[in-house]
């Protein structure tokens, strides 16, 4: 028996479980994750890049809350290999339409970003920006490089550090962690059990009350908070409850900056402190991150429609979505990776929402606290999420931010969600 059941040790588990020791530094917390270690499933198949450029207000804040947290980390000492390296995106002209509303609403909050001239982006990346006349370019449907947007408080870390930083902290606070614990099913009772066979009935007051695991049934005394990520939808349904969110597969291929000019636009200067080329998105919501300790890019695109909503264990690579499906559009503006062949990557999953944003919400006053649907935006907005799901689980309307600024905790949910539009998706 423990207070709390935190299931789930990827980077809304162990944030969760951090802010709960913060604020209830007494309670007794134990985090059950079916991997070897914690963030060994999604999250450590992260990009890893962050950024605080939303239009939608509680986006805003998540974002902006847990980059301020992360940067007091690596100030601290424990180095997060955090780069405030920017995020680039380069416009073709159907892609300057779709985002002049959401540039519109940026001005109108004030959040800073530049216009860059695509032909010093050209000269400073090795960018095609004229594509005029490419049979590539008209086979794809892509245009020249009209406009480049850089933000510049935006960046990259290593997830593996982020994750033994909570994981380091959390185990000298007395948190216990049940690694290699597989959740079988959620244990639901009535509050006040009679001892009849059936319960609990519909009129009784249930609650869930634990997990029965591959190793044995726990229980917790209070709430059990399930951050389960893209598994949380599966698990839920089997108890009656919405996850709100479904799991959908994502791919990353690794490149390396195999010749000068790969090495030139991987170290491409005058964008930041680092000497380190932007995150950079090319039209059709192609990105290249770049990964300067292994002298490669990171390269991937959300592919929405057409791609189900399934849970795919594990998760494999495909080949064709990298040629057909990245390749077109990545030659098209950077030639010299033309020829270039995956020499790695990994494939994992978002749990996503239909608004884009988080879902934290105690549905049927059921002891159960739910928290996913970080849809793509896991590390990015992390340690808000947690801070968010830890306010519900002790009772508090408002969360705390690492901004000093409060978040109201229905914000999150499925009643009195902010729901605004989010005008600048990736």
């Amino acid at each position: 028996m423990y207070d709390y059941l935190v299931l789930g040790a990827g980077i809304v588990g162990l944030a969760t479980a951090y802010h709960l020791k913060r604020l209830d530094p007494d309670a007794s917390i134990l985090v059950v994750d079916k991997g070897s270690g914690p963030g060994s499933g999604d999250t450590g198949r992260s990009a890893a890049a962050f950024r605080a450029f939303f239009t939608n207000r509680a986006n805003m804040l998540l974002a902006s809350s847990s980059i301020r947290f992360y940067r007091g980390i690596q100030e601290s000492g424990f180095d997060l290999g955090m780069r405030f390296i920017g995020y680039l995106w380069l416009l073709d002209e159907r892609s300057r339409r779709r985002v002049e509303a959401g540039l519109r609403e940026a001005d109108r909050l004030g959040l800073p970003y530049e216009h860059v001239d695509p032909d010093l982006v050209a000269e400073r990346l090795g960018v095609r920006v004229d594509v005029e006349g490419s049979e590539e370019a008209e086979l794809a449907g892509l245009g020249s490089i009209v406009d480049a947007v850089l933000v510049k408080e935006a960046g990259i870390l290593d997830p593996d550090r982020l994750v033994e930083y909570y994981y380091e902290k959390l185990v000298s606070a007395g948190v216990h962690f049940a690694f290699n614990t597989e959740v079988e099913t959620l244990i639901v009772e009535p509050r006040r059990p009679l001892g009849i066979e059936g319960e609990p009935f519909p009129w009784q007051d249930a609650r869930v009350a634990g997990v029965k695991t591959s190793q044995g049934e726990i229980r917790a005394a209070k709430k059990v908070v399930a951050a389960l990520g893209a598994w949380c939808e599966s698990m839920l349904r089997t108890i009656g409850v919405d996850a709100v969110s479904k799991p959908k597969k994502r791919q990353v291929f690794t490149l390396r900056a195999a010749s000068e000019k790969l090495e030139a636009m991987l170290n491409a200067r005058g964008f930041n402190e680092y000497g380190i080329m932007p995150f950079t998105l090319l039209p059709r919501g192609v990105y290249i991150r770049p990964e300067p300790r292994e002298r490669a890019f990171w390269v991937g695109v959300s592919d929405d429609l057409g791609r189900p909503f399934e849970l795919e264990e594990p998760p494999a690579l495909e080949e064709n979505f990298y040629t057909l499906g990245i390749l077109p559009v990545l030659s098209t503006y950077v030639p010299e990776l033309a020829g270039a062949y995956p020499s790695g990557g990994w494939a994992g999953h978002y749990d996503i929402t239909p608004d884009g944003l988080p879902v934290v919400y105690e549905p049927y006053e059921s002891d159960l606290i739910v928290a996913c649907g970080t849809s793509g935006s896991g590390i990015m907005k992390g340690d808000a999420v947690g801070r968010v799901a830890a306010s519900l689980a002790l009772g508090m309307d408002e969360a705390e931010l690492a901004s000093g600024l409060s978040m109201p905790v229905r914000w999150l949910g499925v009643q009195g969600r902010m729901a605004e539009r989010e005008l600048l998706i990736i």
